[in-house]
């Protein structure tokens, strides 16, 4: 009797993508190769992975899927902005949605698909140089089926002090009875002396099924400045797995913020590697969870060199029977003296039946340092309950006022006022019912 194995590549929808970018680039197609080959011995991360043993993807494997397909004919309406803004729609980009005019001819702002075509030799030296050695299904997929992304090419001296915006929008309506799996690569490249601000976005339509696996790569060059902004604001049913693959020359300061908004199964892997005396990393997170959402970050600081300092700050908000995971790692090699380095994670349960998991990490081999990290889980203070509703605040209110108090502390933190804003409005009137008549 014949007994049929399954393997990894069975998952894969049987209508394979006859078109990615970049088939006559050599470089890339061993990439390719290369990544399903590890795709096909790694498969999908499962419970028995210890980065995976909190997060459950039964329901995402269930799942029938289908390579995502452009459609020029999908309609999409997005808020007005002043700022540059690239716009892609299932993963393909559209460029009659997006507004380029605005960016200076010194900076490559451009489809990862017309960069592999036109202009590889400005991704050829550091594509998929980021990505950590021991990596898991998802970025082997990612490597293998990456269709579109944009790329940012910031030359020496180049400041921008605008903002960049990037929208990915996926969208069922025009696709296979199959749920589409959109597979973008990108990648922020900053010269000697540069600076710039990115914002990425991630939207889907309200109950659209769908499976964004993402990797954004990040080469920092020596003393410039990137702010970096994920904002997930995706379909209550959409299932995300996402990687920012950090690396910093000297002097060099990188700011991250991770915001997961929306999204039933959301997993984030965030690491970065400090690899010149100097640089700088700044990680800084919000989880608004509701209904059964679940949401996973990992982040990973690797100090490799002396004199370096990184600070994260994370903080999370469950309701209903939603759940969270963090799992924060630094490490700090034997020779990276005079390493400052915290790190801090607050869960806050607005529901007994929700649930956090903080998993905080140093390993630390040098002895002369200045680490530190802390992790709570709890729900809000009593004391500060009374206290508000003994000056006339229902309960209701009072609980809206403390938590919006809980999140804004890493609201506060961004740079962007306009995102600034629309974060807070999103809280305290979406979220928190009863606060807007408080604030």
């Amino acid at each position: 009797m014949n007994i049929r194995t399954e393997t990894p590549l069975d998952w894969l929808p049987a209508k394979r993508t006859p078109e990615l970018p970049g088939e006559q680039l050599g470089w890339l197609q061993k990439q390719r190769k290369q990544g399903l080959e590890d795709f096909s011995k790694l498969g999908l991360p499962g419970v028995r992975d210890e980065e995976w043993r909190y997060t459950n993807l039964r329901a995402l494997k269930n799942n029938p899927y289908a390579f995502a397909t452009a459609d020029s004919n999908v309609e999409v309406q997005l808020a007005e902005t002043k700022n540059p803004r690239m716009v892609f729609v299932n993963g393909f980009y559209r460029s009659e949605l997006s507004t380029l005019e605005e960016v200076p001819d010194q900076i490559q702002f451009a489809s990862m698909d017309e960069v592999l075509n036109h202009r590889a030799e400005l991704v050829e030296p550091v594509f998929g140089q980021g990505l950590p050695k021991q990596q898991h299904g998802f970025t082997a997929l990612n490597t293998a089926y990456c269709q579109d992304g944009y790329v940012l090419f910031l030359p020496d001296n180049m400041v921008f002090k605008g903002v960049l915006e990037v929208c990915f929008i996926a969208n069922t309506e025009s696709q296979e009875t199959d749920c589409p799996m959109i597979h973008n690569r990108n990648q922020i490249i900053s010269g000697v002396n540069s600076q710039c601000t990115v914002i990425e976005r991630y939207i889907g339509g309200d109950g659209d099924v769908y499976l964004n696996n993402t990797v954004t790569e990040i080469h920092a060059g020596e003393n410039s400045h990137i702010d970096h902004y994920k904002l997930h604001q995706e379909s209550a049913e959409a299932f995300h797995v996402g990687g920012v693959f950090i690396k910093q020359a000297a002097n060099s300061q990188v700011k991250n913020h991770n915001f997961a908004l929306s999204g039933l199964v959301v997993r984030n892997d965030i690491k970065c590697d400090l690899l010149g005396s100097g640089a700088h990393i700044e990680m800084n997170g919000l989880v608004l969870g509701s209904g059964r959402q679940h949401i996973d970050n990992h982040t990973e600081v690797n100090h490799a060199v002396p004199n370096c300092s990184s600070n994260e700050y994370y903080k999370t908000i469950l309701d209903d029977q939603s759940r969270s995971v963090f799992r924060g790692r630094i490490i700090v090699a034997q020779d990276a003296q005079q390493t400052a380095a915290d790190q801090q994670n607050n869960n806050l349960l607005l529901s007994p039946l929700a649930e956090a998991d903080s998993k905080p990490q140093l390993e630390i081999y040098a002895d002369d340092v200045q680490c530190s990290h802390g992790a709570t889980v709890g729900q809000l203070d009593p004391k500060s309950l009374f206290y508000l509703r003994s000056r006339g605040i229902d309960l209701k209110s009072a609980t809206a006022l403390l938590t919006f108090a809980f999140a804004n502390q890493v609201v506060e933190r961004i740079m962007v006022e306009t995102v600034r804003n629309e974060l807070t409005k999103f809280i305290a009137g979406e979220l928190l019912s009863g606060l807007e008549e408080l604030i």
